[in-house]
């Protein structure tokens, strides 16, 4: 079954860039995939809401899990992939996209035996400073720390983290919003990626125990998969999506 995902922050929606003069034919696009297929009955599919969801399998490489738990995404940017918790499911009223160089997307999920909501947004641009990029999230986010900078032979990582207060209106108590900040900046050319990764109590009438090590080590598996246009170029059959 479907969970709905409310993620109660100060980030309701992504907030890293305007998008002024946006086309509202670039919002909630459908594009290629062949619908007879992908309105198959459920039960010739994986269980995974990631699968199940219409909405989001129409972003995934394959209904095969990449690696155990996760499924490889690849959004309409055709720019770059990103894995996606085989829990989660995209929201389909938040996702926007200018261009082939302006994106934003939201996927959450709720793990219901800890108590803990997830959410995941993302901001891809091609042609902006990596320098501007983390004034946005800086900014947007009040971010007072300084970032962890890191690199690997093909990306530069920015990584910080906060936590934030949400609610307290009407007598009732703050409820702390825990989030992840990172930015991937290609190397090879001027396309980033900036990510959000929040979790808070899903029921915050209960306590709920996060282990925060675990937490923030599947943050930085995501950031570790962001894979910039080697898919569309190389590995995929030259951008042809495979059809489930």
């Amino acid at each position: 079954m479907k969970k709905k995902y409310a993620l109660c922050s100060i980030v309701t929606t992504l907030l890293l860039g305007a998008c002024t003069g946006m086309n509202k034919a670039d919002k909630n696009i459908n594009r290629t995939i062949d619908k007879a297929v992908a309105i198959q009955a459920d039960g010739e599919r994986s269980a995974h809401p990631a699968v199940q969801d219409y909405y989001t399998r129409t972003f995934l490489v394959s209904d095969r899990e990449a690696e155990k738990g996760f499924y490889e995404m690849r959004t309409w940017t055709d720019a770059y992939s990103i894995l996606i918790p085989a829990e989660a499911t995209l929201d389909e009223t938040y996702y926007m996209k200018r261009g082939q160089s302006w994106e934003q997307f939201l996927f959450s999920w709720i793990d219901e035996e800890t108590n803990i909501s997830y959410g995941v947004q993302g901001q891809f641009e091609d042609g902006s400073s990596e320098e501007s990029g983390l004034r946005r999230l800086t900014r947007y986010m009040n971010f007072k720390d300084e970032y962890e900078k890191s690199e690997d032979d093909h990306h530069i990582y920015y990584y910080g983290k906060l936590i934030t207060e949400v609610g307290g209106k009407d007598g009732k108590e703050k409820v702390p919003v825990y989030s992840y900040l990172g930015s991937i900046k290609d190397k090879g050319s001027s396309k980033t990626l900036s990510l959000i990764y929040e979790h808070n109590c899903s029921d915050w009438t209960n306590t709920c125990e996060a282990d925060t090590k675990e937490i923030e080590e599947h943050f930085w598996r995501l950031v570790k998969t962001v894979k910039f246009d080697d898919w569309f170029c190389y590995g995929k059959g030259n951008g042809v999506r495979e059809k489930f």
